[in-house]
Order: C-alpha cells, then sequence, then structure tokens
C-alpha cells in the first residue's frame, strides 16, 4: 500500500499495487482520485507522511441526492477551476 496526496482536493488516501499498472512516466502515475474524481500525476517513488484523510465508502452508501440548482451551478464553477482550455 502507498500513501498519496491530491494535488487538486488535498485528501490523502492509501492505495494498492493495481494502480501502479497505470500510464506512467517514471516515477509519475496518471490516475483518478479516489475523493474527488479528478485525474492527476502521483509519484509512487516518494509517498506521502501524512495520516489518512480520506477513506473510501462503503458500497451499500450509492444512493445521492440529487443537487439543487445553486449547488450544481457551484460544483460546475469549482469543476471548471480545474479545467484546461
Amino acid at each position: 500500500m502507498v500513501r498519496l496526496q491530491c494535488k487538486k482536493c488535498t485528501n490523502v488516501f492509501e492505495t494498492g499495487l493495481m494502480n501502479m499498472l497505470s500510464v506512467h512516466v517514471g516515477p509519475y502515475h496518471l490516475m483518478k482520485c479516489p475523493a474527488c474524481s479528478k485525474r492527476s500525476w502521483f509519484n509512487f517513488y516518494s509517498p506521502v507522511k501524512t495520516p489518512i484523510t480520506w477513506v473510501a465508502l462503503e458500497k451499500t452508501q450509492t444512493f445521492q441526492r440529487p443537487l439543487a440548482e445553486e449547488e450544481y451551478e457551484k460544483k460546475r464553477i469549482e469543476d471548471s477551476k480545474y479545467e484546461k482550455t
């Protein structure tokens, strides 16, 4: 298990060896952050020493309430900050 930190949401999580089979350039692996679901480059050779801040949710919690119009607009604006043009 390797402890990694997402640069976009700053959550710390652990991942297994199966994610090391993803696209990589040297020590950097392109993978999706399980916390924010955004793709980023993670350095697998220098793991993070900080404590874990994100734990995988159980599969029983799959229901999400629909977003209100204001919440949807805030989420869209937040997501657009990370888009590259």
